[in-house]
């Protein structure tokens, strides 16, 4: 049949039965074009994929819809991803999926192929099975522990997922996220050129003072890394047989990502320990790592 549609009450008949019945794919059509697949955004905590412990994440309570189907997930739904190869990477997708065939919507993964340089699982979208993608996880050879780092939200992603915001049109935030993406990555790449100048005009200091004073010389180096359970800006340089000096070169960045100073940070040295006070609250999951560089004279 061409045409169909809907709803009006049934009228009982002489006979006992009903005029006309419903089934739930013609109340699921009836939201086609007025609310577009994915994740509602502002409902708990957006089905947000963390990190937990070992090689366990946490998906995040939330909503979403999936072929005009929904699903409610109303505590973190804990999952664990399948042991790391011991030689090669991979990559697992977190998703949902829907199967009309087992009339099914579950919260699984799906497995890359192992390889040196992963590919990301695809999503399937067929007439009876549609799998959304909540996050990719970079699986890499060997590990036993997943990190947040390790964790690639693509709820904004509508080639992949894409939020609901509002009933008849989604936002396309698909070019919106590339475009964060490519300049996540422009941002890498200029600090690490930024560190690398850095220790450069740091080696070339070093060495005119070597030759200055005509004494051996040494750098001593202190390191930190601290992984953020509870939100936090203040961190303390409390490494072992450290004490701060005016003339120390500090590193600190965070996720493998390095923070300038004034910017994105200030040094506090009014305590009895320096600080390092970040110029915004940083996140449980998060990494950050402090690198001190101090010259000494004599034998390393």
């Amino acid at each position: 049949m061409a045409i169909t549609y809907g709803f009006f009450n049934a009228i009982k008949q002489s006979d006992g039965t009903y005029d006309r019945t419903y089934n739930a794919d013609q109340m699921s059509t009836y939201f086609e074009g007025l609310v577009s697949d994915g994740v509602y955004e502002a409902v708990d905590d957006g089905m947000q994929v963390l990190a937990a412990t070992g090689m366990q994440v946490q998906v995040g309570a939330g909503r979403a819809v999936i072929g005009s189907r929904w699903l409610k997930n109303t505590a973190a739904y804990p999952i664990i991803l399948n042991r790391a190869h011991v030689t090669l990477n991979r990559y697992t997708a977190i998703i949902i999926r829907l199967d009309l065939s087992t009339r099914t919507i579950e919260i699984t993964t799906k497995d890359g192929d192992n390889a040196t340089t992963p590919a990301k699982p695809v999503m399937e979208n067929t007439e009876m099975i549609k799998e959304m993608c909540l996050a990719y996880v970079y699986v890499g050879r060997g590990v036993t522990a997943i990190t947040q780092a390790n964790i690639e939200d693509t709820r904004a992603d509508n080639s992949v997922c894409g939020w609901v915001t509002g009933i008849i049109q989604q936002v396309d935030t698909s070019k919106l996220f590339l475009q964060w993406q490519t300049a996540y990555e422009e941002f890498y790449k200029q600090m690490q050129s930024w560190q690398e100048e850095q220790k450069t005009k740091f080696d070339v200091w070093l060495s005119a003072l070597t030759g200055e004073l005509k004494v051996n010389t040494y750098v001593q180096k202190f390191h930190k890394v601290i992984d953020i359970e509870e939100p936090s800006g203040e961190f303390t340089l409390d490494m072992a047989n450290y004490t701060h000096a005016a003339d120390d070169v500090i590193l600190v960045n965070v996720n493998g990502i390095s923070l300038v100073e004034d910017e994105d940070y200030s040094l506090d040295t009014s305590g009895e320990q320096a600080e390092i006070l970040t110029n915004y609250e940083l996140e449980a999951g998060n990494t950050l790592e402090i690198t001190v560089l101090k010259s000494k004279i004599g034998q390393s």
